[in-house]
């Protein structure tokens, strides 16, 4: 599908009216936005694979279809590439040569380690990662991936509203349930240096709707 002609549908869902609420359907998914990354950033040590994104989210974070407070956040997060020990495993990242230090906490779903940084990050800094493990430290200049991207945040979920934005009627019941939304940057499963957008809205019933957009053409390349 033509960025253009995708783009060319963007207006229609502007006239959608919630029945008794008198917003829009991109007002109420964008009121509820509960994360949206904005900068995404990778590298690689002698032993990880090394990643940095940040935005914005919901604090606390839950999935219920409900969102509230929001503030900023910024996540590192590391993979083993061998079979190196991860005890213990700490970390140092220099962003515009400040500096932030601190360790890591294991995944409960995967073999990662994150740890959760106390500072904003744009597409033009410049960030090296030291990550340090049993006593050595391993160096990684974190390359900007999202700055990259002819499709951005706000465009993708300007994209899946339009698509979705019957069916986000639907979910919300004319006003009467709430509806939270999420815009991720993901890899492919075999992470070979391709990325896409991943839109989720999810209602308090539990009700989702989900899609994966190129963040190249802006093509919508699988839903749910």
């Amino acid at each position: 599908m033509k960025i253009r002609y995708l783009f060319s549908l963007l207006p229609v869902f502007a006239v959608i009216i919630l029945a008794g609420c008198g917003i829009s359907v991109e007002e109420l998914v964008k009121n509820n936005l509960s994360e949206s990354h904005n900068h995404y950033f990778t590298g690689s040590t002698q032993n990880f694979a090394v990643s940095m994104w940040s935005g914005t989210r919901e604090e606390p974070y839950e999935t219920n279809g409900i969102c509230e407070n929001r503030v900023d956040f910024c996540v590192l997060s590391v993979v083993p590439t061998t079979n190196v020990s991860t005890f213990g495993l700490s970390y140092t990242v220099e962003v515009n040569e400040k500096t932030y230090s601190g360790e890591f906490e294991e995944s409960p779903f995967d073999s990662s380690l994150a740890a959760d940084l106390k500072v904003a990050i744009t597409d033009t800094d410049t960030i090296f990662a030291y990550i340090i493990v049993n006593g050595v430290t391993e160096i990684s200049k974190m390359q900007c991936i999202s700055c990259a991207f002819e499709i951005d945040n706000a465009q993708a979920l300007n994209i899946a509203i339009n698509e979705a934005s019957e069916n986000i009627l639907s979910f919300v019941e004319n006003g009467d349930k709430r509806i939270e939304a999420y815009c991720k940057i993901i890899s492919s499963d075999r992470n070979l240096g391709v990325y896409f957008w991943y839109v989720r809205f999810v209602n308090e019933d539990g009700g989702e709707i989900s899609m994966v957009i190129d963040t190249k053409t802006g093509e919508i390349v699988a839903k749910k």
